[in-house]
């Protein structure tokens, strides 16, 4: 595998178009998730949190498996709202409007099974974020989730909103996001989280214990999309999606 990791990294780095791993097809999820950790080292960037993936149950109906999926999001690709982010860093655009928990002191030392309640406790507050993805020319389609996973699931940063509330504060059922494009709306939706961010934490906190990761004091978990992953067209340049009482998040594209 070591040849795959090393052309996954350097198509990251050169900005080239990722190849599939043929080689990866149909091997067991800790064979994925070995592979992505290698990726990662290759990569050599700091990491601040965590996305989960195929979290909703549809999606995991759809790829017939009974839990989500995680991967990691580098430090240096974490923005603040308002960010300009520079077209010429991506092949293609997508997002996903998403809740970003972020984690608070004592998380490092839960190691699952972590329930909701637990979960909870370790979160310092909830943000409103974009999730960015790149597919690198990928079509979706394609790719088995084994690939998906080993590609650290096409993560390409984040970008969060100002906005903070806290864990207790929280209305999941009413929470209404809507997606602006260049000042028109695209989408929106009310109530539509994938699971409940605690559940979501509590997943990865046991997900990650059993890999001998942990989770630390700041580390943003980006807990599902609340809105159908979305490939910008071409000719987009402001990105605005707005999420109920945890405010509001966005950014730009130029070059």
């Amino acid at each position: 595998m070591s040849a795959t990791v090393k052309a996954m990294a350097e198509a990251r780095r050169d900005l080239r178009r990722f190849e599939i791993p043929q080689d990866l097809d149909g091997v067991s999820p800790e064979t994925a998730y070995a592979v992505q950790n290698g990726y990662v080292a290759a990569v050599g960037m700091p990491v601040g949190g965590y996305k989960l993936a195929v979290n909703g149950a549809p999606q995991m109906a759809h790829f017939g498996v009974s839990e989500p999926v995680s991967a990691r999001i580098f430090t240096a690709e974490m923005y603040d709202s308002g960010a300009v982010l520079s077209i010429s860093g991506f092949e293609a655009v997508s997002i996903e409007p998403e809740i970003a928990a972020v984690m608070g002191p004592g998380v490092e030392t839960l190691s699952g099974p972590v329930d909701r309640a637990g979960a909870m406790a370790a979160i310092a507050c909830f943000r409103p974020a974009i999730e960015l993805i790149d597919q690198r020319g990928i079509p979706m389609p394609e790719v088995s989730l084994a690939q998906a996973i080993a590609l650290n699931v096409f993560n390409a940063g984040i970008v969060l909103g100002a906005g903070r509330v806290a864990p207790d504060a929280l209305d999941l059922d009413g929470l209404e996001v809507a997606l602006d494009l260049d000042g028109e709306r695209a989408a929106q939706a009310t109530g539509a989280a994938p699971q409940h961010p605690g559940d979501a934490v509590a997943w990865l906190i046991g997900h990650l214990a059993a890999r001998g990761l942990t989770l630390t004091p700041g580390m943003v978990v980006m807990c599902g999309t609340h809105l159908p992953l979305r490939v910008l067209d071409p000719g987009v340049r402001q990105v605005d999606v707005t999420m109920g009482a945890l405010g509001a998040v966005g950014f730009s594209l130029a070059g």
